[in-house]
């Protein structure tokens, strides 16, 4: 049996309807600067955050912790305005590197779940967020891809 939009729709509870998400061609240079105008955060942080490998892809445990401890130290000042002292670290930032890791953890991991693109930080640029993005039919084409890679038999 093969799933279809309507299943993922049904068991995923994501829309199926509305603009696709990410494609095109994604180069380095491309990825940093989604990279970079998405987190304010430079290349030797995106050289921090970037999972082992070739790829362009930022470590979930490393984005996690990084995130988490400029958070803490923001909170342990009290204040606003050290929020805004804190290179890159606003509401705005944290709330995009928590989506970041929602992404990759639970909608699309990969098949050792600790990495995820860089590349979707396009989906929470100023003008792309009021869009309706169709996450069922993402779900469903990460899915499809998956399976064809479990499935060779060169796979494990």
């Amino acid at each position: 049996m093969t799933p279809t939009l309507d299943d993922v729709e049904q068991l995923v509870g994501l829309p199926t309807d509305g603009d696709a998400t990410v494609g095109g061609t994604w180069g380095f240079l491309a990825i940093l600067e989604v990279f970079e105008n998405n987190l304010l955060q430079d290349l030797n942080v995106f050289k921090f955050l970037k999972a082992g490998g070739a790829g362009n892809s930022l470590s979930l445990k490393k984005l996690k912790e990084h995130y988490a401890y400029k958070l803490e130290k923001v909170l342990s000042d009290g204040t606003a305005a050290a929020a805004k002292k804190k290179k890159g670290l606003t509401t705005r930032f944290v709330a995009r590197a928590y989506m970041l890791y929602v992404l990759g953890f639970f909608v699309f991991p990969t098949k050792k779940g600790t990495n995820v693109s860089a590349r979707y930080l396009y989906l929470f640029v100023k003008d792309k967020v009021a869009k309706k993005w169709s996450w069922g039919l993402a779900v469903l084409a990460h899915m499809y891809y998956n399976l064809g890679a479990a499935s060779r038999d060169d796979g494990r």
